[in-house]
């Protein structure tokens, strides 16, 4: 039996995964969402907690071979989490990050962890860039600004949503170079799906609309980049695409998968270990 835990299977690109997954023959997946059979919130370290709990209480003595850390917040709220933390910053990473290290004890030798990051976490093609800094108690505390209309100022919002992504490709890179990695052969996979349409990423955005060049898809387009975007994922999650030797971050570009070099600060270990470290003390995994 193939164990594989995901966030993010219920919609846009994780949904396609979970589908694919789902139908492997001697696969078992377990999909943690707010409206799942296992629920989980990332926004709530609680939950998350709660989440990893049951999780491992199903499981039992069975090891997971894959864990796939898809889901996401596309842009801020106006709210903090439960725990008093910046919500873009305590979803896309803390919450992962603690799931990642909860649950890190009972992955299986071999076993594959993808976590979802973006293009947009490198200055090079992002046309709202990263914060400058990577400090997790000044993301977890930062106030993005508010709009007469109360909502998040629009940059602010794009540049918090751009640094949590830097944020999972950093954590990617700090747990590579773990001993639990090293003694089990697991491979880490930091995965830029690129612009899924389906998705809701620009909900939250004025007119729904993400920076950059508009992009006008007919619907049966916009369908099969949701679908190849979310069949990748599943792919690398279940070991049919692997990385070539020293490169941990996947990027889908026009239907490509390619393995390029991250950002110049994405590839910085100093960077990683503190954030890997300020994030245990945010969780209380320290």
């Amino acid at each position: 039996m193939n164990t594989i835990i995901m966030t993010g299977g219920t919609f846009g690109l994780g949904e396609a995964a979970a589908q694919r997954l789902g139908a492997a023959p001697g696969t078992r997946l377990i999909v943690g969402g707010r409206e799942t059979a296992v629920p989980l919130d990332l926004a709530s370290q609680s939950s998350v907690r709660q989440f990893a709990g049951q999780v491992l209480d199903t499981l039992g003595k069975t090891r997971i071979n894959a864990l796939v850390l898809n889901a996401g917040l596309s842009f801020p709220t106006t709210a903090r989490t439960v725990d008093g933390h910046e919500t873009t910053f305590a979803v896309n990473h803390l919450g992962h990050y603690l799931l990642l290290r909860l649950l890190a004890p009972s992955l299986a030798r071999n076993a594959i962890v993808v976590l979802t990051t973006s293009n947009t976490h490198d200055p090079r093609f992002s046309p709202v860039a990263p914060f400058a800094f990577v400090d997790a108690h000044q993301l977890a505390q930062q106030d993005l600004g508010r709009s007469a209309g109360g909502e998040v100022e629009f940059e602010a919002g794009f540049r918090a949503y751009a640094t949590s992504k830097l944020c999972n490709l950093l954590t990617a890179r700090a747990f590579a170079a773990s001993p639990v990695v090293r003694s089990r052969r697991l491979r880490v996979i930091a995965y830029n799906p690129g612009y899924t349409p389906g998705t809701g990423l620009g909900r939250n955005l004025p007119n729904g609309t993400l920076p950059g060049p508009a992009m006008a898809l007919s619907p049966y387009f916009a369908e099969s980049m949701r679908v190849q975007a979310g069949e990748v994922l599943a792919d690398l999650a279940s070991g049919r695409l692997a990385p070539p030797r020293g490169r941990l971050y996947a990027s889908l570009v026009r239907g490509e998968l390619t393995w390029p070099q991250p950002s110049d600060l994405a590839r910085r270990d100093d960077v990683a270990q503190q954030l890997w470290r300020d994030s245990a003390v945010l969780t209380a995994m320290a």
